[in-house]
């Protein structure tokens, strides 16, 4: 087998004979994080470039500042897709990325050979700051089927190991123990929270340790991950657990610092804007707010001001060595968001917080289905909890007039990613 040191000078020998692009890129991004200020100088060409490159914003030529372009989401992009697509790679191979979908609005994002080498450069860049490196050895968690599994040359050449987590059983996570045990090599683990947590209590069940392991760093990727887990997982690894905040569509948009609870926002590839829940206007810090983002470097379709439909808190200062922008939490998508007996808003993170000491469930998902209806499905808890100690907690948060129902099954489905969907909000208030 490769060595990960043999395949990180293979990398780098390969980018070298193609003129360096993702070590220019690398370099770029360092410089710019360690700046600590906005990329001021990237977001004036964009704009340029995509007035005169598209008829979307060719309506906005007279523009004076960023403020001046509309605020745009998924359902805009899907509804007028050739509107935003550049004139400028007429003949040029592009990469097409599809979403998968979860926010109810699947789509496909064109990037450019650029974009896809900078996307590249921040997953190496961030990635070192949690531990990894390029050509150490992998194990990625999600639902691996026909349609995104790795070739096992693609597999190979990035030292990745394909962990499939269709079903999240306990024989499941005594297979992945196992992997991690048995494979030294492993340096990095990959993936979603709603595996690290039926992981780690098997673990914490087995009695093993970091002595156990060669982890050097654990990446986690998609949902929120509690802290409660974060720090069950150093426990048992004896490494660093950082929680990545990314999209298909745009890329690494910010990462936990890991030495603290932080996210850095990734201000050399993005502009970031903080937008309150209702109207288009500045939230303080401290606040909830809209994650507004405008991509510096995917000209092959321009996304300017763009609502990642997440929900988060920024913060005014870091507390630790870095000088970019922070965020202090990332709550997730506004669509998980539900709302009590009095229709006032709750992010979902007040549910899992709720739900943490319930180690002996194997899965859970709380469901809003109408205003002061909740339906709470259980998987694990017969024989270890009584539905009232479900019902009587979650009226403390909901109001003591929730109707609450309790569902038990065998297994919760996931989504065809790998994503676990805790929190699910069928119902809006009117306006």
């Amino acid at each position: 087998m490769l060595s990960a040191r043999v395949r990180n000078w293979g990398f780098w020998a390969r980018d070298l004979l193609q003129g360096s692009p993702i070590r220019k890129h690398c370099e770029d991004i360092e410089a710019r994080l360690a700046s600590g200020t906005p990329s001021a100088d990237l977001l004036q060409g964009l704009l340029d470039y995509a007035v005169e490159s598209t008829a979307f914003y060719g309506d906005y030529r007279a523009f004076k500042s960023l403020q001046d372009f509309p605020v745009i989401n998924k359902a805009i992009l899907k509804a007028q897709y050739d509107a935003f697509r550049s004139t400028g790679f007429s003949g040029v191979r592009l990469h097409t990325l599809h979403t998968s979908g979860s926010t109810g609005t699947p789509f496909a994002i064109l990037q450019d050979p650029d974009k896809r080498r900078r996307v590249l450069a921040e997953m190496i860049c961030f990635g070192r700051r949690a531990g990894y490196r390029v050509g150490d050895r992998f194990v990625f968690t999600r639902v691996w089927n026909e349609h995104n599994r790795k070739s096992r040359l693609a597999a190979f050449s990035e030292n990745a190991v394909m962990f499939d987590i269709s079903h999240l059983d306990e024989a499941r996570m005594a297979s992945l123990g196992e992997l991690l045990h048995r494979d030294r090599n492993i340096r990095c683990l990959l993936g979603y929270p709603s595996t690290f947590g039926p992981l780690v209590r098997h673990l914490e069940d087995r009695g093993d340790g970091p002595e156990a392991f060669s982890l050097r760093s654990i990446i986690s990727i998609s949902e929120w991950l509690p802290p409660q887990t974060r720090e069950a997982l150093r426990a048992r690894f004896g490494c660093p657990v950082v929680s990545r905040y990314s999209n298909q569509e745009n890329g690494v948009l910010a990462q936990q610092c890991a030495d603290g609870d932080e996210f850095h926002l990734n201000t050399a590839s993005y502009v970031f804007e903080f937008l309150k829940l209702d109207e288009d206007l500045p939230a303080n810090p401290g606040e909830r707010a809209r994650m507004v983002v405008t991509d510096l470097y995917n000209r092959a379709m321009p996304m300017i001001r763009y609502d990642t439909g997440d929900v988060v808190i920024r913060q005014s200062s870091p507390s630790c060595g870095w000088r970019t922008e922070t965020l202090s939490e990332v709550e997730g998508r506004r669509l998980d968001f539900i709302y009590d007996t009095q229709d006032r808003l709750l992010s979902p993170v007040v549910v899992c917080n709720h739900f943490w000491p319930f180690t002996r469930l194997k899965q859970f998902q709380f469901v809003q289905e109408a205003k002061g209806r909740y339906r709470i499905i259980l998987n694990g808890a017969l024989g270890q909890y009584e539905d009232a100690i479900f019902v009587e907690l979650v009226k403390g948060f909901l109001g003591a007039d929730a109707s609450v129902s309790v569902v038990h099954v065998d297994q919760i489905p996931q989504l065809a990613s790998g994503k676990f969907m805790v929190v699910v909000s069928h119902y809006r208030p009117a306006p």
